[in-house]
């Protein structure tokens, strides 16, 4: 929906790393605006999960937050470990090379299912990726993605 600019990188900056959940509300109605308009036909919503360190320390995935009054499916988990570095302290060689963190839940079966994946922001594609990737081993017939910025 938007390029990751600096004013974006502000942001995100306040919103997700200082954790000023009540910043969602900037950007929510049109992302959900705009997702709803490029949603298709029995096409399942799927956020990308953030791990359990993050939710702990922050309090919140930013990318629920930013979905508020859509419903989704919460079918990944990401198993980063916590002591493995963040997407965002990586450089784009390392988040290219790296392998998956994400499994699919237990009980959760997405066998032929459209799924749109959603995340937050699009730098290196390497969460979508990963995430497509392991929706498409579980079963998953079709992923697109949507993000708010890229």
């Amino acid at each position: 929906m938007f390029q990751y600019d600096e004013a974006m990188r502000n942001f995100f900056q306040h919103y997700k790393f200082q954790g000023d959940y009540l910043l969602r509300k900037v950007f929510q109605d049109q992302f959900v605006n705009f997702i709803q308009k490029i949603l298709k036909e029995n096409e399942l919503i799927v956020p990308i999960p953030v791990d359990d360190s993050t939710i702990t320390s922050r309090g919140f995935n930013q990318v629920t937050g930013l979905m508020e009054g859509l419903d989704w499916k919460d079918v990944l988990i990401n198993q980063r470990s916590n002591d493995s570095l963040h997407q965002f302290q990586r450089s784009r060689r390392e988040r290219l090379q790296q392998d998956s963190s994400f499994i699919l839940k237990s009980g959760c079966d997405i066998s032929g299912e459209h799924i749109l994946l959603v995340d937050d922001i699009y730098t290196t594609g390497a969460t979508l990726r990963q995430a497509r990737t392991t929706l498409l081993r579980n079963g998953a017939t079709q992923v697109r993605s949507v993000t708010l910025c890229r």
